[in-house]
């Protein structure tokens, strides 16, 4: 297994250390499992770990079932549930969420497991005991279609029952730098200084054991120690995705669109239930990979700020007016406050006339990069990076044709009007 930058340690023995930190310093410990290679490695880690070491008490394992899975993850997942019942204190949650949704013009969210969506569930409840639904959980923190991210926080909360405790969850900074920026974050508060660590509520630090590992190091690891695995990642291989190119999440999620198209092939009586489920799926999975910065085409007749404004005038009322609310926040910040830009890319701007004003240095990160502000260009399609770093009318334009209603493109923060517009939902629906 491949090293990094450890003294006389890989990745593995590096994993082990910090499951050992983690039973060692808090009182309860729970895994957050979505049936991915990652989340797979780490929960075979600690299963490890607990009977090498003879641990006999049971540790929380959270899954958050989002009703449309591949049919072979689920066999996975009940698979390795149901062999380490002596270890796990299971929280198989199908509960009516709210999702973000990215492959829908009319639906800026969905309700996985609605209650009034029965008859167009992807698949059937399941039956088993361990099966937290709407009729049986025993969560006072819960209300109807309440947000994944506000349900995450809240579950932490109720399992911590008041202690320290640790949610363990597998991801890797190598999948993205954002990752490896939340790790590396110095704002955060640690347990004892554990970058790896990050106190998320009041009681419950979020942990990330195998932060380090490569993709390589996953499959080494199931294949050296014979651990059970996601087989589905097998079908991908076959289906000519390299390691690098297979991901398992929620498919109307951005992270997961460009894939969509494989449930079509691969589980074809889910295709058929997802497209049902969720307008917008098959066009997604038919054109998702064409869709990127580049491949975009201005229409004849057009700036990108009129065909922003067209397709504005487009859209259903309610996802209108969330792309125009996100537009004008993103103006007034690039405006008003600006962003941190390094001296090749300032240089970039000055050398292609793009008008900008120049701040002082930014207080976040290494302190190493100028305040630019300024107003969105139509395309700024000249500069040798990647346009989508600097604000402009062709970014707008493709948020909207990406069905990106969470505004991600653009690196935005919800409003505090979205923010209050979510909890009056919530607080409708909780009286029902």
């Amino acid at each position: 297994m491949s090293t990094r930058n450890y003294k006389k340690i890989d990745v593995y023995e590096a994993s082990k250390d910090r499951i050992d930190f983690v039973f060692k310093n808090f009182k309860r410990v729970y895994v957050s499992f979505s049936g991915g290679k990652d989340s797979g490695v780490m929960l075979n880690l600690v299963l490890d770990y607990m009977r090498k070491n003879d641990i006999k008490e049971k540790i929380g394992l959270m899954i958050l079932d989002n009703e449309a899975n591949y049919t072979l993850s689920l066999e996975f997942m009940h698979r390795i549930v149901d062999a380490n019942l002596d270890l796990l204190d299971i929280y198989w949650c199908c509960l009516p969420i709210t999702l973000p949704c990215t492959v829908s013009s009319y639906m800026t969210e969905w309700h996985c497991w609605g209650v009034n969506d029965k008859e167009k569930w992807i698949r059937p409840m399941p039956k088993q005991d361990y099966i937290v639904n709407i009729d049986n959980h025993k969560f006072d923190f819960f209300k109807e279609n309440m947000g994944y991210n506000e349900f995450w926080d809240e579950f932490g909360n109720w399992y911590s029952q008041g202690q320290e405790t640790a949610c363990l969850i597998g991801i890797r900074t190598e999948e993205s730098l954002n990752r490896w920026r939340a790790i590396m974050n110095s704002n955060k508060k640690t347990k004892k200084g554990k970058m790896w660590t990050k106190k998320n509520t009041d009681t419950v630090y979020n942990v990330y054991p195998i932060y380090d590992w490569k993709t390589d190091d996953v499959w080494t690891a199931n294949a050296r120690f014979e651990w059970d695995y996601n087989k589905l990642y097998d079908v991908f291989w076959k289906a000519g995705l390299s390691i690098y190119q297979m991901r398992v999440a929620s498919p109307f999620m951005s992270e997961s669109k460009s894939s969509l198209n494989l449930y079509r092939v691969i589980d074809p009586n889910v295709w058929q239930r997802l497209c049902a489920r969720v307008a917008g799926a098959n066009f997604i999975a038919t054109y998702g990979k064409q869709l990127n910065y580049h491949s975009f085409k201005l229409p004849e007749g057009h700036t990108w700020k009129s065909f922003v404004k067209f397709l504005i005038d487009t859209l259903p009322k309610v996802s209108s007016e969330n792309f125009k609310q996100r537009f004008i926040q993103s103006i007034k910040y690039w405006w008003r406050v600006g962003r941190g830009l390094d001296d090749s890319l300032i240089d970039d701007l000055r050398k292609n006339n793009i008008p900008f004003k120049l701040g002082e240095k930014t207080r976040h990160g290494n302190q190493d990069k100028y305040c630019v502000r300024m107003l969105p260009q139509d395309h700024l399609d000249m500069l040798k990076r990647h346009p989508s770093e600097v604000t402009s009318w062709k970014r707008f334009a493709i948020t909207i044709l990406k069905n990106d209603h969470t505004c991600k493109y653009l690196g935005l923060a919800p409003t505090k009007e979205q923010a209050q517009r979510q909890k009056q939902i919530q607080k409708k629906y909780s009286k029902l």
